[in-house]
């Protein structure tokens, strides 16, 4: 079971949370929203519904919520030096691809420098 801070509510603070019965109704119990399933007349019970789901397409098969899970995860930091050294690499290769379709046409790859 995921933590409690990452699983997905029907009070969703990203407002994706849905049902696909359209059984959501949302009730104010004591100043605090509260889901209401009109299908079964009781409280909501969200991701552990077979009907529940998500608008984004962020509510994973263990009830967690990608969008949350992602703003608690840290970014990964890109290196620059990584890409530059990546770009230079695909340019070493794209350059023997075109010369070794030059060789087949005959031309000497320095004459086309």
């Amino acid at each position: 079971m995921p933590s409690s801070d990452l699983v997905c509510t029907p009070v969703c603070p990203f407002r994706a949370f849905t049902c696909y019965k359209q059984a959501l109704a949302y009730q104010r119990r004591r100043g605090e929203l509260a889901a209401f399933c009109s299908w079964i007349g009781d409280a909501c019970i969200g991701y552990k519904c077979q009907f529940a789901g998500c608008s984004r397409h962020a509510l994973l098969p263990d009830g967690t919520c990608k969008m949350k899970l992602e703003a608690v995860t840290p970014a990964k930091a890109v290196d620059d030096d990584a890409i530059e050294k990546e770009a230079e690499a695909l340019e070493r290769q794209l350059y023997g691809r075109i010369r070794d379709k030059l060789k087949k046409l005959g031309t000497r790859a320095w004459e086309v420098e």
